[in-house]
């Protein structure tokens, strides 16, 4: 039961955690814009492949962290000092504009959803500081098959927004256009989140 519970918990995070624009949403958008679905796929395939290689690096890391009392210490902190960061960040964001990409044939949207997505580095941090909260709520285990459920399930989350965008863009547009719903509720959410940790951290301390 447990497996199953993180997988559903990973998926919703990275659905969820996959909303905010950055590139690799704008250009999903812009592909099925130009109605190039079958480009748009190979583009979210090279993506989600590269989210799943940073996500096992991610909870590799936070598991050896854990596990290592001298820097377990202060690792919660970290993940508070993370989780507010994002959410200021998100708070005092501005709008900006759609820059117009200029897409190549099929065959380079593998490669370019690879090399757009291995620029994203911000994805280990953040799930890092992710994993750490999840675990700290109990609302996933990563012992035996729940590592690799949790692994999955970020890998099926953002599989499943991009597939969103690509099928729903019009709609996504409208999203993109309300400021409050990308960058705010996104920032008050990790500023819960970070504040919840530090106050887990303070506990641990008393």
């Amino acid at each position: 039961m447990e497996v199953y519970l993180t997988f559903i918990v990973a998926l919703i995070f990275s659905y969820l955690g996959s909303i905010p624009p950055g590139m690799i949403n704008i250009s999903v958008l812009q592909y099925a814009l130009q109605s190039r679905k079958d480009a748009a796929l190979s583009f979210i395939v090279a993506c989600v492949l590269v989210e799943f290689v940073y996500a096992l690096i991610a909870v590799r890391f936070q598991i050896f962290i854990t596990e290592n009392t001298a820097f377990n210490e202060y690792f919660q902190l970290i993940t508070a000092t993370v989780l507010i960061g994002l959410g200021l960040v998100n708070l005092f964001r501005r709008k900006q504009e759609r820059k117009v990409l200029d897409f190549g044939e099929k065959r380079n949207a593998f490669k370019r959803g690879t090399l757009i997505s291995l620029g994203n580095t911000l994805a280990i941090p953040f799930w890092l500081a992710v994993t750490t909260y999840l675990q700290s709520l109990g609302w996933i285990s990563l012992e035996n098959f729940g590592f690799w459920a949790f692994i999955f399930g970020i890998a099926l989350g953002t599989f499943l927004l991009l597939i969103t965008i690509l099928f729903l863009a019009s709609r996504y547009s409208i999203v993109l256009n309300n400021h409050f719903l990308v960058y705010k509720a996104p920032g008050f959410l990790f500023l819960f989140m970070g504040g919840w940790s530090f106050y887990q951290w303070i506990i641990t301390l008393g």
